[in-house]
């Protein structure tokens, strides 16, 4: 067990400084990288923060959408969608995979995860 803070707190707090205090005290030709820098310790916190949960959730939609718990099981979706003879396995595989792609989205690029489509 960390004691507080924990890595996913650490990195807000090295994002937060970046972004409110220290882009505006360095010349305008680093800027950038600092920018960078405070996304890349947003990211990582998030992914600190919701990657655990998000494999396990990945792991049982497809566990569960394949009807077994397989060494590669988005290469095992990829064949089963490739052969394509059963509608209502990918229909079943659409709401899985938007699932999925929700939760990835939910680090990478928050906001971007509400999407609600066809």
């Amino acid at each position: 067990m960390q004691f507080p803070p924990d890595a996913a707190d650490l990195l807000a707090a090295i994002g937060r400084l970046l972004d409110d205090k220290v882009l505006e005290a360095v010349p305008p030709d680093l800027q950038h990288q600092v920018r960078v820098a405070g996304h890349l310790a947003h990211l990582v916190e998030r992914e600190v923060r919701l990657g655990p949960d998000n494999d396990r959730r990945e792991g049982r939609l497809l566990t569960d959408l394949l009807g077994a718990d397989v060494a590669d099981p988005q290469a095992a979706l990829a064949e089963r969608i490739r052969a394509g003879h059963d509608q209502a396995f990918e229909a079943e595989a659409w709401s899985a995979l938007v699932a999925i792609t929700r939760a990835d989205l939910a680090v990478a690029k928050p906001g971007h995860d509400a999407w609600e489509g066809a």
